[in-house]
């Protein structure tokens, strides 16, 4: 399904209430329905997994984004004794032009960062979080 699908038709809950969240073209959807089977294998044995599989194009997602003001970064800048270089971003700014130049030099890495969200059967792992269902990101260097 492509974004503007997803645009189109907004996922809905059982209570008719809106999936969405800060960022334009990502709208979060029960976890269950994110995991997809996934066949692996090796010295002649294959097993089957389910994994999560995002449901949006970033670069869709950066073109739609195209038109935001630039951002300062040195607004989010993390402590000197940090290994991140910028932390606690809200995901409204994560398809920011200021972000795509950033990444696109290849130096950089994303971590996102946010709670649980039980309301979509996502119970967070400690060490890490979904584009999806996070809340803020950091910047770290590669």
């Amino acid at each position: 399904m492509t974004v503007k699908q997803m645009i189109e038709n907004k996922r809905f809950l059982e209570d008719n209430e809106v999936i969405t969240t800060d960022t334009e073209g990502i709208y979060m959807r029960d976890f269950a329905d994110t995991q997809v089977p996934r066949a692996f294998g090796f010295d002649n044995r294959t097993f089957t997994m389910n994994v999560y599989q995002y449901a949006h194009n970033p670069m869709e997602l950066y073109k739609m984004n195209e038109n935001q003001e630039h951002i300062r970064l040195e607004d989010y800048e993390a402590p000197y004794f940090e290994q991140a270089l910028y932390k606690g971003i809200p995901m409204e700014l994560r398809y920011n032009p200021t972000i795509r130049n950033l990444m696109m030099t290849g130096n950089f890495r994303i971590k996102y960062r946010g709670g649980s969200k039980p309301q979509y059967g996502f119970v967070r792992n400690q060490h890490n979080t979904l584009a999806e269902y996070a809340d803020t990101f950091a910047i770290y260097p590669k």
